[in-house]
Order: C-alpha cells, then sequence, then structure tokens
C-alpha cells in the first residue's frame, strides 16, 4: 500500500511539471529597462529636475552627470546585445551621453560597455523622445564577479529629457 502511495505521488508529480520552468527556457533575448526615476545625480545635486518620467538639467552651458545602477539576474554571465537610449534632444548647444560601464570592485577597475551620444540633434517634433541605439557592445560579457552601471552626462539645461535606457541581453556567453 506505501509503495502504491510513493507511485502515485511520483506520477502526479511527473505529470505537473511544466516545461517552460526548466531552466533552459530562460535562454533567449532579455529587455532591461533603467527608467529616469532609477537616475541620481553624482554633482551638482540641486540643478537638476527628475519627476520619475524624464530627467533634466537645471545648469546652462555646464555638465551634469547621473548614475543608474543596473541589476542583471545573478548569478549568471550576461551577453549584453544592444542598448537604446530613450531621449528628447532639440538642442543645438547641449547634448546627452550615456556609457554602459562594467566594474571588477575586486581590483578597483571599470570599463565602457556602450556609449550612446545624442549628438546635439535638434530632433522634431517638440517634446517626443528619440531613440538612439549601440549594437557596438565591447567587451560585451558581465561575469557574477562584475558590478554594471550607467554613466549620463547632460551638457545643457534646455531641451534635454532622459527619458530611460533599454539593455537587451541573454544569459550566458
Amino acid at each position: 500500500m506505501l509503495l502504491g502511495v510513493l507511485w502515485m505521488a511520483v506520477l502526479v508529480g511527473a505529470a505537473g511539471a511544466r516545461p517552460n520552468e526548466r531552466a533552459q527556457a530562460a535562454s533567449g533575448t532579455r529587455q532591461l529597462i533603467i527608467q529616469a526615476a532609477d537616475f541620481y545625480p553624482t554633482n551638482n545635486t540641486y540643478a537638476f529636475w527628475n519627476n520619475g518620467y524624464y530627467l533634466e538639467s537645471y545648469v546652462n552651458g555646464n555638465n551634469v552627470y547621473f548614475s543608474a545602477p543596473v541589476q542583471f539576474p545573478a548569478p549568471y554571465y550576461v551577453t549584453v546585445e544592444k542598448v537604446q537610449l530613450f531621449a528628447y534632444d532639440n538642442n543645438t548647444t547641449g547634448q546627452i551621453k550615456m556609457w554602459l560601464k562594467r566594474t571588477k570592485p575586486s581590483v578597483g577597475t571599470q570599463t565602457d560597455m556602450a556609449y550612446i551620444d545624442t549628438g546635439y540633434a535638434f530632433a522634431d517634433p517638440v517634446n517626443v523622445p528619440r531613440t538612439w541605439t549601440d549594437t557596438s557592445i565591447s567587451p560585451c560579457v558581465k561575469n557574477p564577479a562584475n558590478g554594471t552601471y550607467l554613466w549620463v552626462q547632460i551638457s545643457d539645461d534646455s531641451n534635454l529629457r532622459l527619458y530611460g535606457v533599454r539593455i537587451f541581453y541573454h544569459t550566458g556567453r
């Protein structure tokens, strides 16, 4: 009788298993969104506006820097495929620059993985975000011993808004 109950538990457990819960199903391209609300100032901590929807500088003609942590699923190796910046740049004297940085805390170093520059875009229509993309990610692999963060420079206070960053990645090398 005990053997029969045990056999039924095994059969029910096997029948109830779903293949999409296996680790192999976790492969494929994923997306990670870093919103404007995730950024914090690293200088001029009073001269910016961040309402959660967009981030902008209030320093005319100078650079304001922001940083945001990037949390990939741990403890996996991660390969970054593409990075997109969502911003509004309607300014011919200012620009937004963004770097995805990979750190190595054990030795205190960091490396640029991706770089995007809006480049004095003067994009129309007014207040509509545009997408800038970097697919030349190098180095593209982040291992569990590395950290990652975004570093952003906004170089003027007029008509420049950062809405967010999207990172396309897959687990593994």
